[in-house]
């Protein structure tokens, strides 16, 4: 195990644009898509290359033996300007076995809502496949789902196997496990204009979806997730917040929402990038955020 001292480490947006807007990976354990650290003496090699020298120093003895050396999360802003398509992920079973991957279960929190904005999220009854084939046919299916009026600050989790869209004009932070894995299932007419078309995966959609009814319920403060895969924490500081992390068998990652901050450790100041993230490793033991005025971000760990 590498025992020179690790640090607050930020690192390089990736940038995809999309039919429906846009997504700005801020921290991407995916090894075709891995990010690239930005500061000190770790600059310009990948989260993962780091994760194989430092080992659990980076993330954490019970994270490192359960994801090996693919950090085990993926990070995003999305703005969402035109639908996103209607889709599901499969979970870690179902992705293994047809993927070779792992399964996704993801959050949104809600950074900006304009009017008119939606959500879909889940059935608004108990179906049957036949039926949910027979709706995606006829292109009736988001008759059957709960459409929600998202307002800035709520907080959405979005289990593996619940079927969800969203769109009108939405910025989103989403948290996810480290997947790329999305069966689209209708993409509210795209589909049928050459120029826009995208594969389709209502077939392999149909064995992983939850057919229960479905009662969204977003939370807004406080711990907003706590998952087998991930915690996520809404803070909002107006004062620096000292930590001891000398008991934490994991990493922290800090992702910005609104205002920026600082963080202070070893008598070094690591400034934020933007909105942007910071990934605490696991080996660090003490360290402060210092905001510049007032900041909101979200504390995740796994």
């Amino acid at each position: 195990m590498n025992r020179t001292n690790l640090y607050p480490l930020s690192f390089k947006p990736i940038v995809k644009n999309l039919v429906w807007g846009s997504e700005t990976w801020v921290l991407s354990g995916l090894n075709q898509d891995a990010s690239v650290i930005r500061n000190g003496f770790l600059k310009g090699n990948t989260i993962n290359e780091a994760l194989e020298v430092y080992l659990s120093d980076l993330v954490g003895a019970n994270v490192y033996d359960s994801c090996g050396d693919e950090f085990p999360l993926l990070i995003k802003y999305l703005t969402v300007d035109d639908f996103l398509s209607v889709q599901v992920h499969p979970d870690d079973k179902r992705a293994a076995e047809m993927h070779h991957a792992y399964g996704k279960t993801e959050m949104w929190y809600i950074m900006d809502a304009h009017p008119g904005a939606k959500i879909y999220l889940g059935f608004n009854k108990e179906i049957t496949p036949g039926e949910f084939y027979s709706r995606c046919k006829d292109e009736t299916l988001p008759q059957i789902m709960n459409c929600i009026e998202p307002k800035k600050g709520e907080c959405y989790y979005i289990p593996a196997g619940l079927i969800h869209a969203c769109g009108g004009g939405l910025t989103i932070a989403e948290v996810q496990q480290v997947s790329d894995i999305t069966y689209r299932i209708y993409d509210w007419g795209r589909e049928h204009n050459p120029a826009t078309a995208r594969e389709m995966h209502l077939e392999l959609a149909i064995d992983c979806i939850d057919y229960r009814k479905y009662s969204p319920s977003p939370t807004i403060s406080g711990v907003l997730v706590d998952s087998p895969y991930f915690s996520v924490r809404l803070k909002d500081l107006d004062h620096p917040d000292e930590f001891d992390g000398s008991a934490l068998d994991s990493f922290i990652i800090y992702l910005g929402l609104d205002g920026s901050y600082k963080v202070e450790s070893e008598g070094m100041t690591y400034e934020s990038a933007g909105n942007g993230c910071m990934l605490i490793p696991a080996s660090l033991d003490y360290w402060k955020i210092i905001p510049e005025e007032r900041c909101s971000i979200l504390e995740i760990t796994r």
